[in-house]
């Protein structure tokens, strides 16, 4: 037998009668054979490569034996047509080929795919015959591969009836492997019944179709089959073989069996469903039609039987198409919408259109068939999933869907605006596509293993996830994945939150928080700073007392107080506050302290104090765009003489026994770290026998209440008026008490620092 090599050509007819059809697609070896590129001769016409004359003739004859062939039987025993012929290349050489025609399918009631296998003709040694025959039979090895991939059981037989091919779905049906098969003749896997009245058949060339056959499986069980043969015969009327097909109908047959045996059962289950129930004969007729459906559709059963289904369900847009697959169906045995679940819209007696949802199934009754139809109204349904989908549209979080393979099958409009794709370039793309590529690999896995052991739940729990966007970026995200796990297909919806924005509020809250602390930890060293530089205890004598006190804010600020003997017959004393908060000013106090102190083994005055202290320290203030104020007191302890300056403090309160109003005691002069070389004002008075004075910071006069009430110098006056007799610890404390009770409040936002001198 000659070997060659094979070329496919598919071609598409328009209509049964289309004269020109065109080349639909080929195999690269098709058109290497014929000279062309591959996409050269998609969509051209077939005649373009073959020759005129005779050859178009034989053309035009095979395919419309395989048109009128492929409109007469059921699609599953379709016939082949082959010829030889001469086919035109792109250099328009001629070759010799042999051709075989065979339908494939109809994609539409005007539309039939048709391929041809191309055999280029061998080249005969002298005296080699050679036959159209032998060289179609090299096809027959690509029919039986073909037939293998089937659900049904092909088979062919020789001219007497003994198989001389089967495939495997036999094992299926009958239980026989196919090599238990092959050599035997037909009628031994027929049931008694079935041998006798099939017999014929082997020496017959009339081909048969949906023939009801009794087989007796392998472990001894009847099965039915619907059979259909069809006699191969060459040009010369001989019989080659028999090819055909058989469906198993085992458990339809006894369904129709237990039907037609327990009617009135039936009848009783059709008029309690819940379903509408139509059933109806080959011709269209309604021959039943249950209460359920007499509610749904508006028509009673004893109107319904009788006529045409169309009439009363179905839109008038879409009879010719319900005629066109009824028609299908009895003339192929198969249908686009029979033996599953589908959505249809159907009509009401008063016109109205409404979803349904049915299934139709086709019941063969001797030679004839029934269908019966179980329809839902799904119009509620209907509506909630339109809610569904707007809520699903309109959600703030992207929603993706993939199947158990990862690929992507719904988006919603979040998805876009997230990644950056449209629908169109996500739906039947990886999800993988939406993850940064160093991830990718991973991902693949955590996605399987999450289909093994499917929850709801948070995805990636305790780590970082990020998105990828169509221009390369990332952003950070969060997911959470839900199983849909429904009879059609296993599904996960995944909801995904762009948590860019949290992120950042998270990063900034951390930072805050550091800085916080850090705060929290200056304001401590700052307490402590400050509490060091104040006196330890008060200076008392038989002549005067000094003392005291700082209340710290939750922000600690710059005061200072401090007094100490200069020498033995001056006492000095000074009340600071120092711009700003936290650690930079509690280190200006340090430093002001240690100059004050220095300078307190000489003799200076307190303008030459300030003085020497502003210069000191306006380098330092001018570069930190801090300053100081502060007030500066001399108390000389044999002629009771006090000597003061200022620097753009408060100035202190000076109250006199027996009085009722206090006297300010101010001099000119600019706060420390404004200018150089700054003049001070000095002035003096001498104290009397019970005079006290009052240093503070504006703390204490600042202090608000609820009402935005400042404390106030008045309250201050008369606190001192009232407790002027006194000790200054206790004029202290009063003083502070009632700035709480003012306040109604322990802590301030500021420092108050109070400081009494008071002469016995």
């Amino acid at each position: 037998m000659h070997q060659f090599a094979p070329h496919i050509i598919v071609i598409e007819l328009v209509r049964p009668d289309d004269a020109a059809p065109r080349i639909k697609q080929l195999t690269p070896s098709a058109a290497t054979l014929l000279g062309y590129g591959e996409q050269e001769l998609i969509g051209k016409p077939v005649d373009l490569i073959y020759a005129a004359g005779n050859d178009k003739a034989l053309w035009q004859e095979a395919l419309a034996d395989a048109t009128d062939t492929n409109t007469r039987q059921s699609p599953s025993a379709r016939l082949s047509t082959g010829f030889a012929c001469e086919m035109v290349t792109k250099a328009n050489d001629k070759i010799q080929v042999l051709i075989s025609l065979s339908v494939l399918s109809n994609p539409t009631p005007n539309k039939t795919d048709i391929a041809l296998l191309i055999q280029a003709k061998p080249v005969l040694s002298e005296g080699e015959d050679f036959s159209v025959e032998s060289a179609f039979t090299e096809s027959e090895e690509r029919f039986r591969q073909m037939a293998e991939m089937a659900g049904e059981w092909l088979w062919e037989q020789d001219p007497e009836g003994y198989y001389s091919y089967s495939s495997a779905a036999v094992s299926q049906i009958l239980g026989y492997s196919p090599d238990e098969v092959l050599g035997k003749h037909y009628t031994e896997f027929l049931t008694p019944q079935d041998k006798a009245t099939q017999q014929h058949y082997a020496t017959s060339h009339r081909p048969f179709y949906a023939l009801l056959s009794h087989y007796r499986h392998k472990d001894g069980r009847q099965i039915l089959t619907e059979s259909t043969g069809l006699p191969i015969i060459n040009a010369a009327g001989k019989l080659l073989k028999w090819r055909g097909v058989d469906r198993d109908i085992t458990a339809r047959m006894h369904f129709q069996d237990a039907l037609i045996e327990s009617e009135k059962r039936i009848r009783l289950i059709i008029e309690s469903s819940l379903s509408a129930i139509v059933i109806m004969d080959s011709y269209g007729i309604v021959t039943d039609w249950n209460h359920p459906a007499e509610k749904i559709f508006g028509w009673t059963k004893d109107e319904a039987i009788g006529r045409r289904l169309d009439e009363l369900v179905i839109p008038p847009r879409l009879h010719a198409a319900h005629q066109r697959g009824l028609e299908l169906f009895l003339r192929t045995g198969s249908g686009p919408l029979l033996n599953r679940l589908i959505e249809q819209t159907a009509i009401r007696r008063d016109g109205t259109e409404f979803p349904v949802e049915l299934s139709i199934s086709p019941l063969k009754l001797g030679n004839a068939y029934i269908f019966s139809g179980f329809i839902h109204d799904i119009t509620e349904r209907k509506r909630l999933e339109h809610r569904f989908r707007q809520a699903v549209e309109s959600a703030p979080n992207a929603i993706v869907m993939v199947n158990k393979s990862g690929t992507i099958v719904m988006v919603n409009a979040q998805t876009e605006a997230f990644f950056g794709y449209s629908r169109a370039e996500l739906i039947g793309q990886p999800v993988e596509i939406l993850v940064p590529k160093r991830f990718r690999n991973a991902h693949v896995g955590v996605r399987q293993a999450y289909l093994a052991t499917p929850v709801s739940r948070p995805m990636g729990a305790g780590q970082d996830l990020y998105g990828l966007r169509k221009d390369g970026t990332e952003f950070p995200v969060e997911i959470g994945l839900s199983l849909i796990d429904s009879k059609e297909e296993t599904l996960v919806l995944s909801t995904i939150v762009d948590i860019t924005t949290r992120k950042a509020t998270e990063a900034a809250i951390r930072q805050a928080q550091i800085n916080l602390a850090i705060a929290q930890s200056e304001i401590k060293i700052a307490q402590r700073i400050q509490a060091s530089l104040s006196p330890s205890a008060p200076i008392k004598s038989n002549h005067f007392e000094v003392t005291g006190y700082c209340l710290p804010a939750d922000q600690v600020g710059g005061d200072y107080f401090d007094y100490f003997y200069r020498n033995e017959d001056h006492l000095d004393m000074i009340i600071a506050d120092v711009s700003g908060h936290s650690i930079g000013p509690a280190l200006f106090m340090v430093e002001t302290r240690s100059a004050i102190r220095t300078q307190a083994n000489g003799s200076g005055t307190p303008a030459e104090t300030l003085k020497v202290l502003n210069n000191f320290l306006f380098e330092d203030l001018d570069r930190s765009d801090y300053f100081i104020t502060l007030f500066y007191l001399q108390y000389n302890i044999t002629n009771h003489q006090l000597s003061f300056a200022n620097a753009g403090h408060p100035p202190p309160l000076l109250l006199s026994p027996f009085q009722s109003e206090c006297r300010e005691l101010d001099a000119d002069g600019l706060i420390l770290g404004v200018n150089k070389n700054v003049v001070f004002e000095e002035k003096t008075t001498t104290l009397s026998q019970g005079d006290l004075i009052l240093l503070y910071t504006d703390g204490l006069t600042e202090a608000e209440n609820a009402d935005g009430e400042f404390f106030g110098l008045k309250r201050v006056n008369d606190i001192l008026v009232q407790h002027a007799l006194k000790s200054p610890q206790a004029i202290i404390e009063a003083l502070l008490e009632q700035l709480k009770q003012f306040c109604r409040s322990e802590s301030f936002n500021d420092d108050i620092t109070l400081m009494i001198f008071k002469r016995h």
